[in-house]
């Protein structure tokens, strides 16, 4: 399967990750409803090792989450 891919996510992935680190370092666990494509959730995870990152979404989608976790 190939990575699905979303340049919005690219483009405001550390905005958001300055965000998380803002109001997330005291925090052990993070679900994220509607993962997507799953760029987040993997970027997230390994800028956020603390973390453990759950990330949600339909059922249809989540082979692409997956995907982006395992890359």
């Amino acid at each position: 399967m190939e990575r699905p891919f979303s340049q919005a996510c690219e483009n405001n992935k550390d905005v958001i990750l300055t965000v998380l680190k803002k109001y997330c370092m005291n925090v052990d666990y993070l679900l994220e409803i509607g993962s997507g494509t799953g760029q987040h959730a993997a970027y997230f995870s390994q800028q956020l090792p603390h973390l453990q990152w759950q990330p949600t979404d339909r059922e249809e989608n989540l082979a692409a989450v997956q995907s982006w976790l395992d890359w």
